[in-house]
């Protein structure tokens, strides 16, 4: 069952007209604002991160929330990673701990560091495998931290391929939508068939099995660090 705000999809599209009014004054230009619409994610933090994977040389797969989520990024905390009821389909909002009203967070689902031709896996996740908590590498840390000190929506937590635990691991779902933040590019993909294919046109791992679920392994030969 679903909770958080419940109001019109007027008065949503009212507020999501504004965000994208804050956005173009931070400098959002019109690919930040398009993706914005398409993947529910602030346009500032699209703008951020665009620049700052393509400083970086980063590849960063996330899952989206629901489009309606880009009215309240700002406005809203992000959904904590304790926080397990299901965000409301209209406005993207979820009720936590003590009645806290928050919006849906940012899933990252990878993080690819590009080198020579291709990419390699920076693992974002508890270096024990399959461990829901524990310690990240230095690289991951700093990766996120460097993120979170400019995100509007701060990431909550680590990346979902790299949860080694094929029970326990959300998967993927046909309802899924995902942005990919390649460098200094972003790509909208609108369903986990259109993530596949990214993946396997840049020659990334995906671990998700023909029914969804997690296959409970990374790429082979690869490991934590």
């Amino acid at each position: 069952m679903s909770s958080g705000l419940r109001i019109s999809a007027g008065g949503v599209a009212d507020l999501a007209r504004a965000k994208g009014y804050e956005a173009k004054a931070a400098g959002a230009d019109g690919l930040d604002l398009k993706l914005s619409e398409q993947s529910g994610m602030d346009a500032r933090d699209i703008m951020f991160l665009r620049g700052f994977a393509g400083q970086e040389g980063l590849l960063i797969v996330f899952r989206c929330p629901k489009p309606s989520a880009r009215a309240f990024h700002g406005t809203l905390p992000a959904k904590t990673f304790a926080t397990k009821a299901k965000s409301n389909p209209g406005t993207g909002t979820v009720h936590g701990h003590g009645g806290q009203l928050m919006v849906s967070d940012y899933d990252m689902m990878s993080i690819w560091r590009h080198e020579g031709t291709g990419f390699r896996k920076v693992f974002v996740s508890a270096l024990v495998p399959g461990a829901a908590r524990g310690a990240w590498s230095a690289q991951a840390r700093e990766i996120v931290k460097a993120m979170n000190r400019s995100l509007v929506s701060r990431i909550q937590h680590g990346c979902q391929d790299d949860f080694l635990n094929a029970e326990k691991n959300p998967g993927v779902k046909m309802a899924d939508h995902f942005l990919a933040i390649r460098m200094g590019d972003g790509i909208y993909l609108p369903d986990p068939i259109h993530c596949e294919n990214f993946y396997a046109s840049h020659a990334l791992f995906w671990p998700y099995l023909s029914n969804g679920k997690h296959c409970g392994r990374g790429p082979a030969g690869a490991q934590p660090a």
